[in-house]
C-alpha cells in the first residue's frame, strides 16, 4: 500500500487521472487547496492536491476475520481501504476536536496543553487495544500534534508493519511440521484446521502424528478430527519410534506433529521437545501462543523455547476472545520473528488464516474509534 499526493487543475480531473492510471486500486482519502504563498500567490491559479491509498497488486486485501478467497469474493478487496478512509475521517474529526478545546478557556491550562492532543488521544487508544507501553514509542515515531492525517496513517503503518516482521504467507509447508508451545494455547485444533485445509482444499496427503502421551483426551481429540478428515494418525513415544513413523509414511505430503502442551516453567518436561526437534534434520516449527497471553509471559515463553530451538514461527490463536488485538503486536515484537497464521474461532477449518500484517495494520487502526 502506498498513499500518494497527486497535483492537478481541479478534484474532477485529477480522479479522471486516478481512475485511468490505477482504476480500482486506489480509494481517495483527503482533497484540499493547494497553499500558496509569497506575492505571485495573487496571480496563479489554485491547484488542488488529492490524496490517495493506492493498494499494490500482490496485496492480500480482505476483511481480516473473515477472509474469503479472493476468486470466490472479490468484493472484500476494498475492506482495507474503506477501513483507511474511516480513520482519515476520525483522526481529522480528533484534530477538529481538540482545535476547538484549545479554543475553549480552561482554567488550568497545563492541563489542557498535555491532555488533549492528537498524540495523546493515539496513545491512549493503542494502549486500550492492549500495546505495552515501551513499543508505544516505536510506533509513534514519526509523528507529533503538526502532523497531517496523511502522515499519521503513513507513518502508523509503516511503524505497526515493521514491528510485525511483515512475511506474506505464500508458500506451502514443508513435509514435516511439528507445533510447539504452552498448554491450553490450542495446538491440537489449530492442527486439526491446518489439515483440514491442506486435506479438503489443497487435495494433499496428511499424516497426523502425536507425542502428547500424558493426556489421553488430547490423542482422542485428534483421532477424531483424524477419524473425520480420514487421515491417519500415529502416536509417537520417543525419538527412534519419530522417525520410523516418518520413514513408514515417506509417501505422505505432510507430516504433522502435534507436541505436548508444557508449561513454559517445567524446563525438564520441554526437554522431551527438544529431542523430538533434534531427531528431524528438515522440518518448519511453529510456536503456538495464545492472543490473550500476558506480555510477560510471552517473554518468559519465547526465551525458554529459544533456549533449544531458535528457528521457529509463530502461529496466534483465539484472537477472537480478546479485545485487546494489539497482544499481537507485542508477541510480535519479543518473539522477533515472522507471524505466519492466526486462529479466530472453533470452526475447522473455516477459523484459521494466513497472516497478512496489512490486513491486520488496517483492522487494529479501524477500531481506533474517537468518541
Amino acid at each position: 500500500m502506498r498513499i500518494l499526493k497527486i497535483k492537478g487543475k481541479n478534484q474532477e480531473v485529477i480522479q479522471e487521472q486516478i481512475k485511468k492510471e490505477y482504476g480500482d486500486l486506489a480509494v481517495i482519502l483527503r482533497a484540499q487547496q493547494e497553499k500558496r504563498s509569497g506575492f505571485f500567490k495573487w496571480f496563479k491559479s489554485s491547484k488542488t492536491v488529492v490524496t490517495v491509498a493506492v493498494k499494490d497488486e500482490e496485496d492480500q486485501t480482505s476483511d481480516f476475520l473473515n477472509q474469503a478467497p479472493a476468486s470466490q469474493d472479490k468484493d472484500m478487496e476494498q475492506v482495507t481501504y474503506n477501513v483507511l478512509l474511516s480513520l482519515k475521517e476520525q483522526i481529522e474529526e480528533m484534530q477538529h476536536s481538540i482545535t476547538g478545546l484549545s479554543n475553549t478557556k480552561i482554567e488550568d491550562k497545563r492541563e489542557s496543553d498535555s491532555g488533549n492532543k492528537v498524540m495523546d488521544i493515539l496513545k491512549s487508544k493503542l494502549q486500550n487495544e492492549g500495546i505495552n507501553q515501551e513499543i508505544l514509542d516505536s510506533i509513534l515515531e514519526g509523528i507529533d500534534e503538526e502532523s497531517d492525517v496523511e502522515t499519521i496513517i503513513r507513518v502508523l503503518y509503516a511503524n505497526i508493519e515493521a514491528l510485525l516482521q511483515k512475511e506474506l504467507h505464500t508458500k506451502s509447508l514443508p513435509k514435516i511440521v511439528f507445533f510447539i508451545g504452552p498448554t491450553g494455547v490450542g495446538k491440537t485444533t489449530t492442527i486439526a484446521k491446518l489439515t483440514a485445509d491442506y486435506v479438503l482444499n489443497k487435495h494433499k496427503k496428511v499424516v497426523l502424528f502425536t507425542s502428547d502421551t500424558y493426556r489421553i483426551a488430547a490423542i482422542e481429540q485428534l483421532r477424531t478430527y483424524a477419524d473425520i478428515l480420514g487421515v491417519d494418525i500415529e502416536i509417537i513415544y520417543d525419538e527412534k519410534e519419530l522417525l520410523n513413523a516418518i520413514k513408514k509414511w515417506d509417501k505422505a505430503d505432510h507430516i504433522f506433529i502435534d507436541t505436548a502442551g508444557r508449561s513454559h516453567k517445567n524446563t525438564e518436561q520441554i526437554k522431551d521437545i527438544k529431542g523430538l526437534l533434534q531427531s528431524v534434520d528438515e522440518k518448519q516449527v511453529f510456536l503456538v501462543l495464545n492472543a490473550n497471553t500476558s506480555a510477560k509471559d510471552v517473554k518468559n515463553i519465547i526465551s525458554i523455547y529459544e533456549s533449544f530451538y531458535e528457528d521457529f514461527e509463530l502461529i496466534i490463536t483465539k484472537l477472537d476472545e480478546t479485545d485487546e488485538i494489539g497482544n499481537v503486536i507485542n508477541i510480535a515484537y519479543y518473539a522477533k520473528r515472522p507471524i505466519l497464521y492466526l486462529t479466530h474461532g472453533q470452526n475447522v477449518p473455516a477459523d484459521i488464516k494466513g497472516f497478512n500484517a496489512d490486513e491486520y495494520t488496517s483492522y487494529l487502526l479501524g477500531r481506533l474509534n474517537y468518541e
